[in-house]
């Protein structure tokens, strides 16, 4: 079969987006470079003029992930710029909303062996909370709530780590199946998010 051309520029994001697929597919040990170039349709050494290795391009997709997840998040925020309680709910939202529907993304980002998967650290280190990353965003996103929240009493990173813990559960088992649900889950989200204690101050 003759390699499909690429268009420069082309062919790393295909490796990207193949890449993902196959690591879902795959898992971590029998993923390589090879396979993603027999996918891609191209020879086996292209993959190297962009990655050197199969590491190299699972952090390229890892952060290719993470910058998708980020913008879902500042996308849902700006839906309401001025309100940090409808702000904190409709993140939730799209929290869930995007792992619904990128699966392989959270497999990826939060339930893989791979090195570049994400981590909550309970201590939120300086890394986390740099701008583009969606730790960032979030926490930017709780810390307007809690000033704006005189009778909250948790601490902002307590907070964080709650509401983070809230929409994450929720993904988790509603992109896994581990819960049989029938209808709407963003708005199932949404009436959880208003039942809960910390969006009724």
């Amino acid at each position: 079969m003759q390699n499909q051309s690429y268009h420069h520029g082309d062919l790393k994001a295909e490796l990207i987006r193949m890449g993902l697929k196959l690591l879902d597919q795959e898992g971590y040990e029998r993923f390589s470079l090879r396979k993603v170039a027999k996918a891609c349709n191209v020879s086996q050494t292209a993959p190297y003029r962009h990655f050197k290795d199969k590491e190299q391009l699972i952090a390229a997709i890892a952060a290719e992930a993470t910058k998708e997840f980020d913008q879902s998040l500042k996308h849902a925020l700006e839906k309401f710029p001025d309100n940090p309680k409808k702000q904190l709910k409709e993140m939730g939202i799209a929290y869930v909303n995007f792992f619904v529907k990128n699966p392989e993304y959270l497999r990826l980002l939060f339930l893989s062996d791979i090195k570049s998967k994400m981590k909550i650290d309970p201590c939120l280190s300086e890394n986390h909370l740099m701008e583009g990353h969606p730790f960032h965003t979030f926490f930017s996103a709780v810390e307007r709530y809690k000033n704006n929240s005189p009778h909250e009493t948790m601490g902002e990173k307590e907070l964080m780590l709650y509401c983070w813990g809230l929409v994450h559960g929720i993904s988790v088992l509603i992109a896994n199946r581990d819960i049989p649900f029938e209808g709407d889950y963003t708005k199932l989200v949404g009436r959880i998010m208003d039942s809960d204690k910390f969006l009724s101050c």
